[in-house]
């Protein structure tokens, strides 16, 4: 087992009025090499699982094990080196003032202990070209950008790129194409589905587009109130399509 979530309570805004459980006694597993996408309605609690397997929140009760190794008490930024991370907002997965170059070098060093400049030489342009080349949208001529200066959709697949660019054991998809134009999340989403199935990530992704649910990943999971109400996985996740789905969450 790549992920296991055991026991799992977490508390908002404890001992006040607005005091919420979101998950109680909660229970959650994921296979080395699924690709699981998860729905639901706002606060059902699909970001907060993703934080709290990333070490953005701790739980109250519980534990979580990362292949077999308990990383409950682990810090986000321990986590980091063996769980990538993309988020909603294009601008958040690199830095913006740093050339797309920059931002590659850093992550191919990521946990090494480095000076930066030595990560810029001429073989490293030429690997980050060829990195860069297959995703078609000319990152691969940028690489002296800042990535400030780039469009949503090549920051959106730079920080995909970043993320997975260095062996992980997970990847977090947080709504990674919910800011972006229909036209560009269609591709990002089809070029994310490429760099997970190439790599074998195991790879939970949160979208409130019940298309990209259907169509991508291996298992389909919804959760509400803290609780999952659908999983399903294989033949079973075939047979369900995004109307059915809209249905179910209404």
């Amino acid at each position: 087992m790549m992920l296991e979530l055991k026991g799992i309570k977490k508390v908002f805004n404890p001992g006040t009025a607005d005091e919420t459980v979101l998950f109680e006694n909660f229970d959650f597993s994921v296979e080395k090499g699924e690709f699981v996408s998860i729905v639901g309605s706002n606060g059902s609690g699909k970001t907060t699982l993703l934080n709290l397997i990333g070490g953005a929140v701790m739980p109250e009760e519980g534990k979580i094990f990362l292949d077999g190794k308990d990383i409950t008490g682990q810090k986000d930024f321990v986590r980091a080196r063996r769980i990538g991370r993309v988020f909603q907002d294009p601008s958040g997965g690199a830095a913006n003032r740093m050339t797309v170059a920059e931002n590659l070098a850093l992550a191919e060093n990521k946990g090494k202990g480095y000076g930066l400049r030595p990560g810029l030489d001429k073989r490293s342009a030429e690997r980050f070209r060829a990195l860069l080349h297959p995703l078609g949208v000319g990152l691969e001529d940028r690489l002296n950008v800042p990535v400030g200066a780039l469009s949503g959709g090549q920051r959106q697949l730079l920080t995909l790129v970043i993320a997975t660019l260095t062996p992980i054991d997970l990847l977090l998809l947080d709504e990674h194409t919910a800011a972006l134009d229909p036209k560009t999340a269609e591709e990002t989403m089809r070029l994310t589905d490429k760099i997970v199935r190439e790599k074998k990530i195991t790879t939970l992704m949160v979208t409130h587009n019940l298309r990209f649910a259907v169509q991508y990943g291996t298992r389909l999971c919804m959760f509400d109130e803290g609780k999952i109400v659908l999983d399903k996985s294989g033949e079973e996740k075939a047979t369900v399509n995004a109307e059915t789905l809209f249905q179910t969450t209404l």
